[in-house]
């Protein structure tokens, strides 16, 4: 029997675990309705509550990052998925809004913080040749993750009023089981004492690389705009289609994430491919999705068609899931390998805080240019990342990637450490 090459056994161990932190971080808002009823929450009480866990993990990333270079990575994606699983299972027995507060809100963004930086490095030290295709199976479960666990909390809650709280307490009890799991099979490269960066050397060195900066820009135009999207599709659809809250809510998620499976897979394959003969090819897979979103949002913003729509939110699911592919791929080609945690922690809350505004300035567009208007706009934030992403590779991308290349000959592991 032919042995499991381990950097895709560690590939599925941390891609489990971002796909049950995807689901219970999703699962929120479809069974939102039921919360707000059962606690008796105001839509604005329900909002702070989504608001408190994406300010936490925001601001916590970065730490974390810097944590995790620090510190066995193992132990920090253990130690995290247990956090925030243990706060989704508790999350189930809330009784008010304090409670829902503390558990969901803030302790679960705790955990889940720890992920994404620990993750990615482990993934892109031990993917060098197949870096895009690994962070293309990662990313993939993102867009699983939601999907399913979405509809698992929906169709729970359609079976009784209480349903909400078996769909967070199996979720959390799941995620209790994984961090068993990684704690059995997943294994470290830690850092030698002496290789460790300080705070000023790590910080300075991600914010010393301009590419960096300018794709931590671009992926704040995005997140702006598919924030946007995501938050608003579903009521697009139920006031330009006339559809019920049912065939919009299907039509807006699931051919969003059918065509973000699709492009994610087949541009991770692609530029993998290509990475030996073209080294800026990732950074080009990120440009080509960012340009290929343009007519897909503006044929979904003006057409009446249904069929038409849905075939355009398809396509701009797939743009999004061929920038997608090679998000974190073209952030680890350009910094030192030393502080690969904790740039991608900066990547992420550079990112989350830039596009934030999304979805609440979508909303006033709507009420002063309508909602079509308001939709075709989003095209304008794809437009300007993808000028930011050609600036990259036309200016910064080069040098930035060969002083990375020269520093990652003394970060190679010679070894694995449970």
């Amino acid at each position: 029997m032919k042995r499991i090459d381990y950097k895709w056994l560690m590939l599925a161990l941390v891609s489990g675990a971002y796909f049950l932190a995807q689901g219970t971080r999703n699962v929120y808002g479809a069974v939102l309705p039921a919360i707000g009823a059962d606690l008796r929450l105001s839509p604005a009480a329900q909002g702070a509550v989504a608001t408190a866990f994406f300010a936490t993990f925001g601001l916590m990333v970065p730490l974390a990052g810097f944590f995790a270079d620090f510190f066995r990575r193992k132990w920090t994606i253990v130690v995290g998925m247990a956090v925030f699983s243990a706060a989704v299972l508790a999350t189930g027995f809330a009784g008010g809004f304090l409670f829902l507060l503390v558990a969901y809100g803030i302790v679960n963004a705790l955990g889940q913080s720890l992920l994404p930086p620990s993750n990615s490095s482990l993934i892109g030290q031990l993917h060098v040749e197949t870096r895009a295709r690994a962070f293309a199976v990662y990313q993939t479960t993102f867009y699983v993750g939601i999907v399913v666990c979405a509809c698992l909390g929906g169709f729970l809650t359609g079976l009784s009023s209480g349903g909400w709280r078996w769909a967070f307490m199996g979720l959390g009890a799941l995620g209790l089981v994984w961090s068993v799991v990684l704690a059995k099979f997943l294994r470290d490269t830690p850092q030698p004492v002496a290789a460790r960066p300080s705070v000023r050397e790590a910080v300075g060195g991600f914010f010393g690389k301009p590419t960096a900066l300018l794709l931590m820009l671009a992926l704040g135009l995005y997140f702006y705009a598919t924030n946007g999207f995501k938050t608003w599709s579903v009521t697009f659809m139920e006031k330009t289609m006339a559809l019920d809250h049912a065939a919009a809510s299907f039509n807006g998620t699931f051919w969003f994430y059918l065509g973000a499976i699709a492009g994610v897979t087949l541009a991770g394959v692609v530029s993998d491919r290509l990475q030996t003969r073209r080294p800026g090819v990732r950074l080009e897979t990120n440009l080509v999705g960012l340009l290929l979103t343009i007519p897909f949002v503006l044929i979904a913003a003006f057409t009446g068609n249904l069929a038409l729509m849905c075939g355009a939110i398809f396509a701009f699911g797939f743009a999004t899931g061929v920038y997608d592919s090679n998000l974190y791929a073209s952030l680890l080609d350009v910094v030192n390998p030393r502080y690969r945690a904790f740039s991608v922690g900066i990547f992420g809350c550079g990112g989350c805080l830039l596009g934030a505004p999304g979805p609440l300035v979508q909303g006033w567009m709507i009420n002063r240019f309508g909602d079509r208007a308001s939709m075709a706009a989003l095209a304008l934030f794809t437009l300007a990342a993808a000028v930011v992403i050609l600036l990259a590779r036309l200016v910064t991308f080069s040098r930035d990637r060969v002083q990375a290349e020269s520093c990652a000959g003394a970060a190679t592991p010679k070894g694995l450490a449970k």
